[in-house]
């Protein structure tokens, strides 16, 4: 149990270093206006995941090269499946109400590189690279799982914006995530799980005609993101036992 309290205080720590940057990015967005804010926000994160790489190798030993590898071909096809049918079910569900009528947003070039690119890349580094790497030394199926909560609880904190849907769904993905993480040993496949989500969501906002009134892809969402879980699941513990 301590030893566990001892990596999970190393873990809030990286937690610390690699949102520490978001202070100087907000003020800085006062500073320039509305417009960039997502933008800077995502980038100030950024840095600060870029700096948790140096510090997990010196401190805790562990180094970013061993989880951050070439895609294979079907596990890769496997993740873009599971992030376009997650976010058909998110959709469906927590935004049922808004796909009456599309979104008067108009995303620019910097809002999708931020939300498509910054954000997925530096807050898998953050959660799952460090926090969630730090929590998996101490060994133990029981220690895992609240490995998974704790690290998905945090980030469903910290993306907290008044709806507890919106909650939940963050929750339930960050145990997506440690999953694919864990079991693939990869975090490249975290990254672009979260990154295709994202970006659908935004297409999804901007011409949601296509889901309207069409419950009947929930229904069939549910089952396929399931099924493609359960094979990537599959194939990855597969290649670790070749």
């Amino acid at each position: 149990m301590k030893s566990y309290l001892k990596q999970f205080t190393s873990a809030f720590v990286m937690m610390i270093i690699g949102l520490c940057p978001m202070g100087l990015g907000m003020v800085f967005a006062g500073i320039t206006g509305e417009k960039y804010v997502t933008f800077i926000t995502d980038l100030s994160i950024f840095i600060g995941a870029v700096l948790c790489i140096p510090v997990m190798k010196t401190q805790f030993y562990i180094n970013a090269k061993d989880v951050f590898k070439k895609p294979a071909p079907d596990a890769l096809l496997l993740v873009i499946a599971m992030a376009v049918t997650y976010t058909f079910i998110t959709a469906l569900t927590e935004y049922r109400e808004v796909l009456s009528e599309p979104s008067d947003d108009i995303y620019t070039l910097s809002d999708w590189v931020g939300s498509g690119i910054l954000a997925p890349v530096s807050e898998e580094i953050i959660f799952r690279f460090s926090m969630l790497s730090l929590l998996l030394v101490c060994s133990g199926r029981g220690k895992k799982i609240v490995s998974f909560v704790l690290v998905s609880l945090i980030w469903s904190v910290i993306h907290f914006s008044g709806s507890l849907p919106r909650f939940i769904d963050i929750f339930i993905v960050g145990i997506i995530l440690s999953i694919i993480f864990t079991e693939s040993g990869n975090i490249i496949y975290c990254m672009i799980f979260h990154s295709i989500a994202n970006i659908v969501i935004y297409i999804i906002s901007i011409n949601p005609i296509f889901l309207m009134d069409k419950l009947w892809i929930l229904y069939i969402s549910i089952p396929l993101f399931i099924a493609f879980m359960s094979i990537f699941i599959y194939i990855s513990n597969k290649k670790v036992k070749d």
